[in-house]
């Protein structure tokens, strides 16, 4: 008996392009990716440039939480069981390049890729 081999997800390809659920988003430097108290409905892959996440203190005073480089997500709140708001801001520092992946796609990805590896 022959049996045939389901192909694999292919991470690489799904981050790299717009399809369903996802599309590309271009920022300038001090452009916004999303605010503080936004819903929490998308998360973001950074495919060029250079991002900061940011909170701001019931007093007003803004914290630097982390650096951002190609590669990195960020928004990853909106993955969580019970959706809410947005933490945090996330801000470019240098003109950016993401994939902005809705909420429903990435946890859609995220079962179709785990099947993927139980059933190799």
């Amino acid at each position: 008996m022959v049996e045939l081999e389901k192909p694999g997800f292919d991470t690489t390809a799904f981050l790299a392009h717009a399809g369903l659920g996802r599309r590309i988003v271009q920022l300038a430097p001090k452009d916004a990716f999303f605010s503080q108290g936004d819903p929490a409905d998308s998360i973001f892959y950074l495919q060029e440039g250079r991002a900061k996440v940011t909170v701001v203190s019931a007093s007003g005073k803004e914290a630097t939480i982390t650096l951002l480089a190609v590669g990195d997500f960020v928004g990853e709140e909106a993955l969580a069981a019970m959706p809410g708001l947005r933490l945090a801001t996330a801000t470019a520092v240098t003109a950016c390049s993401a994939l902005r992946i809705s909420r429903r796609e990435m946890i859609e990805v995220m079962h179709r890729s785990i099947v993927s590896l139980t059933s190799s």
